[in-house]
């Protein structure tokens, strides 16, 4: 029971003076010792240390007093210094067996945590639990049987500068390395993108087989990751074939934020100038052709890359020729050592330059790359493409023989046109056409196509042995008086303003070709106010459109020639064309048909389905030479519209005119 120190100066209560006079017995023991009594009986209050304590009074059975009349004095307060120390409290004894080997002290932090701490240990921030941030490990792991991950690092608030002459003297610090790029020429963001294009997407646009016989990945690839001229190739390739207003190319762009359109394009640049610098630089070294045979097979597969560029981007000024030129000039005395790389392309390559002379005027001076007697030098096996392993397009060779032996005739005016002899050979070619079959496998698509190539075949020969007679030609040049006859074919539609007098693009409205007249569509055919003779002056205007005259009536089909039995061929070969999806692979083997189709579609309607044909392959393939195929074949239409047979019937000699030199394959 705690003491109470009472002042000795302090006046007794009255209640206690009374209690004492009175004869009432009270017992003022506190414990067994209490304090001594006088010889009277009184209590001496006298202490040595002159402090009065005062006991526990407990009344007796007394009728006359009552507790409620007692009241206790207020006492003076007494400094805690003056108060006997208390004892300690005792420990209480931990429940359990005691340890064996005790927890040493641990050196609790002094910090008070108050409120919501950050800066615990990492293993009760995880838990969520209060940590006592005892270091170095935390007391309410260590009592929890868990292991303490400490704490994290302190960190320094830093300015701007200060931050950076940190992150400065932490760069300079670490030692310097050079992160080589594992694929030579494939170095930036630009460089990835390419690169993961031709893998992903072109690779399987430029095969037929689809993934599982891919040469261009199992063959070109391979060679490329150990030639640096050949990888540049490639990802020029890739970079020419992109389009970035395509949703595909703007994805590209939206998805890799470290590159920009300007920079895709100036990255393509560099890599078209790598693999020219670098291709040339091996055809003008000093060593000797024969000793580099090891090293044939990553420049032919440039040519190959530079060649279908050509087609990619649609170009107008016979660049792919020259890829065409020098691969003739070279395989012929250094094939690759790789027969299997030798076939793949042998037959690339060959197909091209056969289809080139469909959309190639002649050159006299120039020896022709497309011949007759052509033999591979290796077995076309296994075949990927039509009309070279199977030689169908020899009989394609023998037709342009045709008829650049016609187009000879018809410019020295000679008579008759077609000679009994051209008769014979073309009904030897037709024979051999129709004796003609595929060898693909059951279910193989390119059985369905190779139908396709040979009811083409025949309507080329056609259309060859059937040229304008000479009075058609006569009309044509009668009708086009006053008109340049080297400018573009179109020259002599004239500028109206409400377009009455603008002949159309092609008769493909629902009246007759022959008396409608709408507008072109804008960018395709200048205006013929435009249009400049070879001496500068301005073109004159036909006679019959002098005065708001009417054009003379014009046929539909060309003279000395079967419209039935030509339409009927052109229908067949357009419903097979229908039947491939747009995501068939034979789409890539599609476009030398449309070239030849469209060429002989005389029909509005007919002319409505190559075009739906040639949008299709464009959105398969991504190649702009369909775009620039679009655009001959509007020309061809619209002179079938205006009757001018012999321009229409020699198409290459068009093409010409119109600077439309592309890759038609």
């Amino acid at each position: 029971m705690p003491c109470v120190v009472v002042d000795p100066s302090a006046a007794v209560p009255p209640a206690l003076q009374s209690a004492s006079s009175s004869d009432t017995t009270w017992d003022t023991t506190y414990q067994d010792e209490g304090p001594a009594r006088s010889a009277n009986g009184d209590m001496n209050w006298d202490s040595p240390e002159d402090e009065l304590t005062v006991p526990k009074l407990e009344p007796m059975d007394d009728d006359c007093f009552r507790m409620d009349d007692v009241k206790e004095e207020p006492r003076a307060s007494v400094p805690l210094s003056d108060c006997p120390s208390a004892a300690p409290p005792k420990v209480k004894r931990p429940r359990g067996r005691p340890r064996k080997h005790p927890i040493g002290t641990q050196q609790v932090s002094s910090k008070i945590a108050k409120g919501r701490s950050k800066t615990g240990c990492i293993t009760c921030r995880r838990r969520k639990k209060k940590c006592d941030e005892a270091k170095p490990r935390c007391l309410n792991c260590e009592k929890n049987a868990v292991i303490c991950e400490g704490y994290h690092e302190k960190t320094i608030w830093r300015g701007g500068r200060e931050k950076k002459t940190g992150e400065d003297e932490r760069r300079q610090s670490l030692p310097q390395i050079t992160l080589q790029p594992i694929f030579e020429g494939v170095e930036t963001a630009e460089d990835r993108i390419f690169f993961g294009h031709f893998i992903n997407n072109l690779s399987g646009v430029l095969t037929v087989e689809g993934q599982h016989r891919n040469a261009f990945k199992d063959m070109l690839l391979q060679m490329a990751l150990e030639h640096r001229g050949l990888m540049h190739s490639i990802l020029s390739l890739a970079s020419k074939h992109l389009d970035y207003e395509t949703p595909y190319g703007s994805k590209l762009l939206s998805s890799n934020p470290k590159v920009n359109r300007s920079s895709m394009i100036a990255r393509s640049h560099f890599h078209h100038d790598q693999a020219m610098q670098l291709l040339l630089q091996w055809g003008k070294s000093g060593e000797e052709v024969p000793d580099q045979k090891a090293n044939l097979a990553p420049y032919y597969g440039q040519m190959l890359c530079l060649l279908l560029q050509a087609a990619a981007e649609g170009s107008t000024v016979s660049a792919h020729r020259v890829h065409l030129r020098a691969y003739k000039s070279l395989i012929q005395e250094n094939p690759p050592p790789d027969e299997a790389f030798t076939t793949f392309i042998t037959e690339l390559f060959q197909y091209r330059v056969f289809a080139d002379e469909l959309i190639l005027q002649p050159d006299m001076q120039s020896k022709r790359l497309a011949t007759e007697d052509w033999e591979p030098w290796t077995v076309i096996e296994p075949a990927r493409l039509i009309g070279i392993g199977d030689r169908l397009f020899h009989y394609l060779a023998k037709i342009t023989t045709i008829k650049n032996e016609i187009r000879s005739n018809l410019s020295a005016n000679t008579n008759p046109i077609v000679t009994s002899e051209m008769a014979m050979r073309a009904h030897d070619i037709s024979a051999g056409i129709m004796e003609w079959e595929p060898t693909w496998p059951a279910g193989d698509n390119r059985n369905r196509v190779s139908q396709l190539y040979k009811q083409m075949m025949w309507v080329y020969l056609y259309r060859t042995i059937f040229p304008p007679p000479a009075s058609a030609i006569a009309n044509t040049m009668n009708n086009n008086m006053g008109v340049d006859s080297s400018v573009s074919p179109y020259v002599a539609i004239s500028n109206v303003a409400d377009g009455s007098n603008v002949m159309p693009l092609s008769p493909a409205s629902s009246q007759s070709c022959s008396t409608t007249r709408s507008p072109p569509p804008v960018g395709v055919f200048p205006p013929g106010s435009d249009r400049r003779l070879s001496n500068g002056s301005f073109q004159s205007t036909p006679i019959y459109l002098v005065g708001g005259g009417s054009p003379p009536p014009i046929m539909l089909f060309p003279p000395h020639s079967d419209p039935r039995r030509l339409s009927l061929a052109v229908d067949e070969c357009l419903g097979i064309l229908e039947e491939f999806k747009p995501s068939d692979p034979v789409q890539t083997l599609l476009l030398v048909p449309c070239l030849v189709l469209g060429c002989a579609s005389f029909k509005p309607e007919q002319q409505d389905r190559v075009r739906d044909a040639i949008r299709i392959v464009r959105g398969y393939t991504g190649m702009r030479n369909c775009d620039r195929l679009a655009e001959f074949l509007e020309i061809i239409w619209e002179l079938m519209g205006r009757g001018e047979w012999e321009k229409v019937w020699d198409w290459q000699r068009t093409a010409k005119l119109n600077k439309l030199d592309f890759a038609c394959a």
